[in-house]
């Protein structure tokens, strides 16, 4: 076998490896996402003390899917309630999808402490929720809503209404709304019951089959309106609180779960009893729970991140001392629990937690949070640097090896060509990296899918150019595209590398940035056709696109040369 030969066989067999690998590493990096697991959760944390209740009943109202701008437009009802009350815009986390919002307003953890990443997730949730705290200080909590409440929170409830509608279409979400409402209210007349939860599932269920920003969703958003006119008309707010949430917003297509401000930053408002008129202000959706609490008087959930609005909160002094107290040591207890399991000393908060001075607490507790979390990432880059070093260095012979003449000019024109197809038909469709492309879930393996295809277009139509350039040699035209095919590869796998130095694959103590992730996701996708695997093949068989491709390449590139200069030659 020829020196050449053998290049051009151990070139085909790495690019086949790469191919195969980068599933795998897809798989165990999007499975670390979906099934991660918190590790600050074995320990028992010291419970919080209960305070004076500034309200006789707090009925917190979760409005599904609901966008900022569409509330301030389209739910007259809502903006008078805020006029009376506040008004916040609250930032979601990350994935910013339903079953991990309802977790952060029910326990005020984040998803990198719950561990509820995903809808898939299966509860009851591991962390402690304001609706346990509540009935575990004897208070009667009542809830109607969907069954993924009861998943999550079941045990949180003495009674939880799930009517039995089934959704079908789109629109029979207004049955199953109009049934919640009736047992909410059915629930307000029940004079024990000091926790009310109320869940509308209406605009979400419109936002993804008809788009955020359609006639559709609005009117939908109108109509959940005129029924939180009916709740708050059956309220008494001189003695009770009315909280309205929502758990993400939309993008104008209708997805969610990534970072995009119209998805993050939702409306929530508060009024009645122990909430002062005229506050506004921004705050973070972590910051539900604990307020909930400080209203009802019940410890605020043990591993709530976030803390309770006090300059919203109106009562006595003395009360509100006590609740920034309370809140300052729980959340001092958990940030104990984080160094604790990252490695690191236990920071002083004396201080601020015996003045009461939430604020300053406030800085304090981020400054730790942040300096646990960054610490232990630079820990972990500095561990991954040898690694991604060397990666860098095969990154660099091998282009040095590819970008030779006389083929220099046919790989960059084929990896420009490569981006230019796989790029232009992602950004063309209006996608950008970020879990939101999803308008349902059963869209995501078509959507990954398409990706894969997409990559797979774009080496057939380089092989295609190079064979047609280089055709007048069958083996110098299957050495073009072979170093073309190369270079995409090692374009692709720096990319991949420097996600993999900033973050790693597996994610044990905390999530990565999930749009950079998402991207991290597709770049091995991409890689992955240089090995697609086609239904009813046994794993690890696949097809070697970087055998496939070339030999195509180089003999129709041939071939058409061929045909197109007949007319000459028989002329």
């Amino acid at each position: 076998m020829g020196r050449r030969a053998l290049g051009w066989l151990s070139l085909i067999l790495i690019l086949s490896l790469m191919g195969w690998g980068s599933v795998r590493l897809a798989l165990l990096s999007w499975n670390s996402v979906v099934a991660y697991r918190s590790p600050y959760l074995a320990a028992d944390l010291p419970a919080p003390p209960s305070t004076p209740p500034l309200t006789d009943r707090v009925v917190l109202v979760v409005i599904d899917g609901l966008r900022r701008d569409t509330a301030a437009a389209a739910m007259p009802t809502l903006n008078r309630l805020a006029a009376q009350g506040a008004r916040y815009i609250v930032r979601t986390g990350e994935p910013s999808l339903s079953y991990p919002g309802w977790t952060v307003i029910g326990s005020g953890a984040w998803q990198s402490l719950s561990g509820v990443t995903t809808n898939w997730f299966r509860g009851p949730v591991p962390v402690d929720s304001v609706f346990h705290e509540a009935r575990r200080a004897g208070l009667r909590v009542v809830g109607a809503g969907t069954g993924g409440w009861g998943e999550l929170f079941g045990p949180g409830f003495d009674r939880l209404e799930v009517p039995d509608v089934p959704l079908h279409r789109p629109e029979e979400v207004e049955h199953l709304d109009e049934a919640i409402l009736a047992r909410g209210l059915d629930l307000l007349r029940d004079p024990q019951a000091r926790l009310v939860l109320i869940y509308f599932a209406g605009p979400d269920e419109y936002g993804h089959a008809f788009g955020g920003a359609s006639p559709a969703y609005r009117e939908i958003v109108r109509r959940t309106d005129e029924r939180l006119a009916r709740v708050a008309a059956a309220m008494d707010l001189s003695r009770e609180t009315l909280i309205v949430a929502t758990d993400h917003g939309h993008i104008d297509t209708g997805g969610h779960g990534g970072w995009e401000p119209i998805v993050k930053e939702v409306p929530l408002v508060m009024v009645g009893k122990g909430i002062r008129a005229g506050v506004e202000g921004q705050g973070t959706q972590a910051d539900i729970a604990p307020t909930v609490a400080a209203l009802l008087g019940v410890p605020i959930p043990r591993h709530a991140m976030g803390r309770p609005l006090l300059e919203a909160l109106e009562g006595p002094s003395e009360a509100l001392d006590a609740i920034a107290r309370a809140s300052a040591g729980q959340r001092a207890a958990l940030i104990h629990r984080v160094e604790e399991v990252l490695g690191r000393p236990p920071t002083s908060f004396p201080e601020v937690v015996a003045a009461a001075d939430l604020s300053a607490f406030d800085e304090a507790a981020a400054r730790a949070l942040d300096q646990a979390y960054g610490e232990q990432l630079v820990r972990d880059r500095l561990r991954r640097t040898p690694v991604a070093l060397l990666g860098l260095a095969l990154i660099a012979i091998g282009a040095a090896l590819l970008f030779r003449p006389p083929h220099r000019a046919g790989v960059l024109a084929g990896a420009l060509l490569f981006l230019g197809i796989v790029w232009g038909l992602y950004f063309g469709r209006g996608y950008r990296w970020s879990l939101s492309v999803f308008n349902t879930e059963a869209q995501i393996e078509a959507f990954f899918t398409a990706r894969v295809l997409d990559a797979l277009l774009g080496l057939m139509a380089v092989a295609l150019l190079l064979g047609i350039w280089k055709w007048r040699r069958w083996g110098e035209a299957l050495e073009g595209i072979l170093r073309a095919y190369g270079g995409i590869a090692l374009l692709f796998a720096f990319q991949v590398l420097l996600f993999y130095w900033a973050y790693g694959v597996s994610f044990p103590w905390g999530l990565p940035d999930l749009g950079w992730g998402f991207k991290y996701y597709l770049d091995l996708l991409t890689l992955s056709a240089f090995y697609p695997s086609l239904p009813g093949l046994p794993d690890p068989a696949g097809v070697p696109m970087a055998l496939v491709g070339p030999a195509l390449g180089a003999g129709i590139g041939r071939a058409g040369r061929w045909l197109l200069q007949a007319p000459v030659r028989w002329g």
